[in-house]
């Protein structure tokens, strides 16, 4: 199985408990309650301790962008992230989604326990979702030994929020890829890449090598099939200090 998304099993963790939320009439039933053990067994969750609450350091807004083959905007999101100093926590708060009924939902990446803590908030019920950041979903069919995508500097450059970029590129089998990344900002992001690099996947989505000594502030990758994906950072909050609070959530 391919490397997932981390943005991908996010929002794939909402849809999944909007689907299950649906129905209400089945609350507490034994079915569902079995349903809910596999899912949290499978995201191994069943042992997961979750901290009353998350300290984050840093904090900048991030959209995403989906376009189809056509060239037609398919799903826009606008997310909240957040990081602490050293790297090893760092959040989502999903802002807006063009995607209809979609629930309040915020997300805490652990790499000192190696967890991912979804938390989501519909129509007044609170849940909280663990998944083990070593599960098998966030792992490839390449080899342990297998290289890592190496990205090569273009030569570009443009400025994002005010910040000089430079750009990388990477091509692979799957898609083409461009990585605008600033090394002015003061967010430690580069703290953040190097821990992922070590669980062979990225905040991104994919095996790429970003640097450690900067910021992606861009991306944008176009499938073979001609559907492009864009990441782009639309404003930065540098020592913003806040917290994410798991009080009152249910764990599922």
């Amino acid at each position: 199985m391919k490397r997932a998304s981390i943005f991908l099993l996010f929002f794939l963790l909402v849809a999944a408990t909007t689907f299950a939320q649906k129905d209400k009439s089945d609350k507490g039933t034994a079915d569902q309650q079995a349903m809910q053990q596999a899912m949290a067994a499978m995201m191994g969750g069943q042992n997961c301790d979750i901290a009353a609450s998350y300290a984050f350091d840093h904090d900048f807004d991030m959209n995403m962008t989906m376009v189809d083959k056509k060239g037609k905007e398919a799903s826009r999101m606008t997310m909240r992230c957040y990081l602490s100093n050293d790297g090893k926590r760092f959040g989502y708060l999903l802002l807006s989604s063009s995607e209809k009924k979609t629930p309040s939902a915020k997300m805490v990446m652990d790499m000192t326990t190696k967890k991912m803590i979804t938390l989501i908030d519909q129509e007044g019920r609170k849940m909280a979702m663990c998944m083990d950041l070593n599960s098998p979903l966030f792992q490839s069919d390449r080899q342990v030994d297998d290289p890592v995508q190496k990205m090569k500097k273009t030569g570009r450059t443009k400025t994002i929020q005010g910040y000089l970029c430079e750009e990388y590129q990477s091509v692979t089998e799957e898609a083409t890829s461009s990585y605008w990344v600033s090394k002015k900002t003061s967010i430690p992001m580069g703290k953040y890449y190097k821990a992922m690099s070590s669980m062979k996947t990225t905040p991104f989505g994919g095996g790429q090598d970003l640097p450690t000594d900067g910021m992606m502030m861009q991306m944008e990758s176009v499938s073979k099939g001609g559907e492009k994906t864009k990441l782009e950072v639309t404003a930065i909050h540098p020592n913003h200090t806040s917290s994410i609070s798991t009080a009152g959530y249910q764990k599922f």
